[in-house]
Order: structure tokens, then sequence, then C-alpha cells
């Protein structure tokens, strides 16, 4: 992608005037190849040779100028260059002294500029000191109300914190100005899923999934179907995931899927996977102790097989009546084809006849 840019501004600056002779344009299209390729000492050494034929062409030292910085091996961002104390503090991080790089942040946020702010704030998130960070990315917010970065900041913050009412605010304000974000949608649905507003987090990970057909985003839209009761979508969802995504969590809801479609022996497998990839789950084990005990009452009870004895032919002394039958109900043939929505949900046809 950066390769991309600079080619494009090479190209729209050579553009502009069009070079004296046929030399100088060859050794820009030779300069321009190289850079095409990656290769800015040799575009460089060509774009030189432009200008010892037309010292007075400024599109071409401007382009010199720009892949110098662009392969200068002290490269400074803006905030690095505007203010000592970021670079001292990048390099105390570096280092490994936090201590020391916590100093300098503060001597940058005394500058009372927005960006120092988000550097102390992005140091305190990654110590986990999020009421710390939170009120580092709100003085960002103060100094500069368009930096609209600093809310999805505070939500991820408040998600740390289990604050999970708390990351709707924030997060609603970022996608007033990024619509288009599909992270924000996928922050906002696990937040609502947190709280147990599973329909309103469907909808906010279908959009992220409009936006961004990721495979994350598909996890965990498998584990909201999981929670709805949608054991069958949520099975048909998390399943083929299982190729790329292996934690306990995956193999968790897969299992919790199984278990409300009343596929033991699945259910099991599943949920034994999940409990020796995680770390003291209470609802995992508890789940895993039904499977277990679903799994056993079915091999202990097996289904009635019923077997059906040859007709016996009358007698040519009888009479042959037609047979009457009478109407049966509808509940007779349940246990041959179930009802999909009741499917999904995991309901026990003979437990809902009694």
């Amino acid at each position: 992608m950066k390769k991309l840019l600079l080619y494009g501004l090479i190209f729209g600056l050579t553009c502009l005037p069009a070079v004296s002779n046929e030399i100088t344009e060859d050794y820009m299209d030779i300069a321009k190849n190289y850079c095409v390729i990656g290769d800015y000492p040799n575009a460089i050494k060509y774009f030189n040779s432009i200008l010892a034929i037309e010292p007075n062409n400024a599109n071409v030292r401007e382009i010199i100028a720009m892949l110098n910085r662009f392969t200068s091996q002290d490269r400074k961002a803006y905030a690095t260059r505007a203010n000592s104390s970021i670079y001292n503090a990048m390099v105390a991080k570096y280092n490994g002294d936090s201590t020391l790089a916590l100093e300098y942040l503060k001597k940058a946020a005394n500058a009372n500029s927005f960006l120092f702010y988000n550097f102390l704030g992005e140091y305190y998130k990654e110590l986990g000191n999020y009421n710390m960070a939170v009120a580092a990315f709100n003085s960002a917010l103060e100094y500069n109300p368009d930096f609209v970065q600093a809310y999805l900041a505070i939500a991820l913050c408040r998600y740390e914190m289990g604050d999970y009412e708390g990351v709707i605010p924030p997060i609603t304000k970022f996608l007033y100005f990024n619509q288009q974000e599909s992270f924000a949608y996928l922050v906002r649905a696990k937040a609502y899923m947190m709280m147990g507003r599973n329909n309103d987090a469907e909808t906010e990970i279908v959009t992220a999934l409009a936006l961004n057909d990721d495979i994350m985003y598909r996890f965990i839209h498998g584990i909201i179907l999981c929670r709805k009761g949608q054991y069958a979508q949520a099975k048909n969802i998390l399943e083929p995931l299982t190729d790329t995504i292996s934690n306990a969590d995956i193999y968790k809801y897969l299992g919790i899927a199984y278990l409300g479609l009343n596929d033991y022996n699945d259910a099991v497998l599943n949920l034994d996977k999940a409990i020796v990839l995680s770390d003291d789950d209470k609802e995992l084990e508890a789940k895993y102790n039904e499977a277990k005990a679903a799994l056993k009452s079915s091999a202990a009870n097996p289904p009635a097989q019923t077997t059906s004895e040859p007709p016996q032919q009358p007698s040519p002394q009888e009479s042959v009546q037609p047979q009457q039958y009478e109407e049966s109900p509808v509940d007779d043939y349940i246990n041959d084809s179930y009802d999909s929505e009741e499917y999904d949900s995991g309901i026990d046809y003979e437990e809902q006849k009694k």
C-alpha cells in the first residue's frame, strides 16, 4: 500500500511539466519503474541523473526529498518531531523503562495537545490502568473535539473494565462520524451480548459482517446465536471455523449448540476439548456435566424398537370386511418430523407432551 501511494505521488508530480529531452524522459521512466518494485536507492540515482541535466527541475528535487524521507532510518512521526518528550518516551518504552516513559509522556501532555494526551491514554491502556486511560482520552477530546478516535479508545477501555453499558455512548459517538467502521459495530455487538441484549447484539454483528466478512465477526455471530438458543444456525456457523480457530470458546459454544440439538455425543466431544483449553470456566463445566449425563441416560434408555408381525390372512370362510381406520392425532408423528424452530431451540418434544 505504501509503495502504491508513493508511486501515485511520484506519478502525479512527474505529470505536471514535461521533461525537456528524450534522455531525461528515459531516466524518468527507469526511476519510476524502480519505485514500483521498491528499489528507492536506484530510483534516487536516476532522479539525480535528471538533475544533472536539468538542475532547475523543482519537481524532481521534491521527489528526491520525499524518497529520502521515506527511506531514512531515522524517520519520526509528527508527534515525535513536534515534541521531544514524546520521542524520549518512545525510546524509554522500547528500552523497557515504563517509569521513565511515563515521566516523558506527562511532560509532553503539559504541552496541552490532544496528541500527547492520546499517547498518555494509550500508555495507561497498555498497562491495564483503564481509569487513567479514559481520563487521558477525555483530555484529548477537550483539546480537540474532532479527534473522534478517542471515543473508540474510551469504549475499548470501558469494555475491558467490564462496564458494558459504559461502552455504548462513546462507541455510538464514534460511529456517528465513522459509519463504515466495521470494528466499531463489533465492539457494540460484544457489549450488547455481555449485557444479555442478544437481539441488539445480532443486529450489530450482522452490520459488521455486511461491511467486512471477517472470520472473527462470524465467530462472534455464532456465539450470539447460541446465546439466543438458535443452535442449528450457531452450529452451521461455528463448525467450519474450527479449521482456523482453535480456542476454548469455539469448542464451548459448538458443544452447547450440539447439546441444544440433543446430539449428546458431539456435545461431549467438543465440550471436552474446550475444558482442555480453558481455565476454570464454571459454565463450561456445568454444560459438560449436563452433556455427559444426557449421553449416559440416552445410552441406558435406547428408543424402543417396534416389531411388526405379518398380517394374518383371512380364512376362506371369513368374509373380508373393509378395515376402518381411526384418525390419528398429529402427536403420534412428532418424533418423525421436527419443527425447525423447536429443533433449533433444543426443546424436547417428549417433555412438551407431558
